[in-house]
């Protein structure tokens, strides 16, 4: 991934998906206006910020993209399925999914991260994108694949000319699961050796790669990982299972011109 700085605020984007097509970021958490413990530029109210603060951090992070605000497409997230396709006609945001697809132009997609894993889709032949939120329940409920047979079906996209990434999420050593989950993972997942790590007695689950696993089974072969653990680099990103509770989220954004 790659660093930018612009207004206190530090976002990161991926190189294999071409900025001179399409805008994108993920935000971490510093230049804001949140105080402690969402602080500072947290865009969710669902862990207790207000507002006035998320919204004016959502403009923010627009800004600092050049992006209009008029664009933003979200959802309520709720750790499912279920993909949502818009446009810039009806659509709202009290909409629970997590996954959104478009192929409108002048169209922004907005999801929220605190060790979830985010995941972008650019299909550059037919100028559409796609984002997904797969926690352990939402990676279980197939939400990556969906998101590609959802943008296949709604646009032709070919899955094996999408341009995936996946950005900072919890990683492995990081993750410990209960049995109740891993017993849930023995049973949907092969090779699940390679997604269930046994350290000092504790089951470990390893999100990125069960979702880099779903992607290449549904027909993608351009995959970008960031490399980057939200729960090791605390200091610029959310982490739901490192810090106090309640904590902030921060933002991933894909916007088509």
């Amino acid at each position: 991934m790659i660093s930018h700085s612009e207004n206190k605020i530090t976002y990161f984007t991926f190189e294999t998906i071409p900025t001179t097509s399409i805008k994108h970021g993920i935000f971490g958490r510093s230049g804001g206006v949140s105080p402690y413990p969402y602080d500072s530029l947290n865009m969710s109210t669902g862990t207790g910020d207000s507002k006035q603060n998320v919204r004016a951090n959502i403009a923010l992070a627009y800004d600092s993209l050049a992006i209009p605000i008029t664009s933003l497409r979200t959802v309520t997230q709720v750790h499912g399925g279920r993909v949502i396709a818009t446009d810039n006609k009806q659509f709202h945001n009290h909409i629970e999914a997590d996954g959104l697809i478009t192929q409108t132009p002048n169209t922004s997609l907005l999801m929220r991260f605190a060790d979830c894993v985010p995941i972008m889709l650019y299909d550059p032949t037919n100028h559409a994108i796609g984002l997904a939120h797969a926690g352990w329940r939402g990676t279980l409920a197939g939400v990556t694949p969906s998101v590609v047979r959802a943008m296949n079906s709604a646009f032709g996209s070919k899955p094996h000319k999408l341009l995936a990434a996946i950005g900072p999420c919890i990683t492995v050593d990081h993750y410990a699961v209960g049995e109740e989950v891993a017993n849930l993972f023995r049973e949907n997942f092969n090779a699940t050796d390679e997604i269930l790590l046994y350290k000092n007695n504790l089951v470990h689950l390893d999100l990125l790669e069960a979702n880099k696993r779903a992607l290449t089974a549904s027909g993608v072969q351009s995959i970008e990982t960031s490399n980057l653990c939200t729960a090791n680099n605390n200091d610029y990103f959310f982490s739901h299972r490192t810090e106090p509770s309640p904590s902030g989220r921060f933002g991933a954004v894909i916007y088509l011109p």
